[in-house]
């Protein structure tokens, strides 16, 4: 795996309903992840099993090393191995995103805030007044967004996540994800679409 990628291995799409920093690989990651969500509260881990298995082989060959997305796709690859009676490749695996989402503070702090129309009015409003304001603002909400999906994670290697918690997530998520295409989305995805 080579150390440059930091968002997809097929670079940004030109001109992209997506957006630009919005790659083929960013969006099928999503995808795989949102159709595991859905199978696991339909039927169970079992069947999101195969569909976590996929998003593992984007993330490993296509994202950065500390990227977030890279250890939720191993805690869920290891959760779906912890419920098919793995126990020892789960440990493992838990560690392994364990390590990555703690090395995960350079990506999230080369996160680019943007802004969006919805609150354009106050972002003008608190840069004329505080220069760089929005872009703290936004700081603060993707470390604080950072440690809770470290938190999650944590309590699913322990075995403590449960399917009330997984729900939920996946409900927030279905509203984060009308927010737009860019660093945010794909922090937010690694953090609501934790088994």
């Amino acid at each position: 795996m080579s150390a440059a990628p930091t968002s997809g291995g097929d670079g940004p799409v030109p001109f992209s309903p997506l957006g630009g920093d919005w790659s083929d690989t960013d969006a099928a990651w999503e995808t795989e992840q949102y159709q595991a969500a859905g199978a696991a509260q339909a039927d169970g881990l079992s069947s999101a099993a195969v569909h976590w298995a996929a998003a593992l082989r984007l993330a490993r060959a296509n994202f950065a090393a500390n990227d977030p997305r890279l250890a939720t796709s191993i805690a869920n690859h290891a959760a779906a191995a912890r419920y098919n009676g793995h126990a020892e490749e789960a440990v493992q695996l838990f560690e392994e995103a364990l390590r990555v989402w703690d090395a995960s503070a350079p990506w999230i702090d080369a996160m680019r805030p943007e802004r969006r129309a919805r609150s354009s009015l106050f972002h003008l409003r608190l840069e004329s007044k505080h220069p760089g304001g929005y872009e703290h603002h936004a700081r603060n909400r993707y470390r604080a967004l950072a440690e809770e999906g470290r938190a999650a994670l944590a309590a699913l290697s322990r075995g403590a996540a449960d399917s009330d918690s997984r729900e939920a997530r996946v409900a927030r998520w279905e509203q984060e994800r009308k927010a737009g295409y860019g660093d945010a989305r794909k922090l937010a995805a690694a953090v609501l679409l934790l088994a």
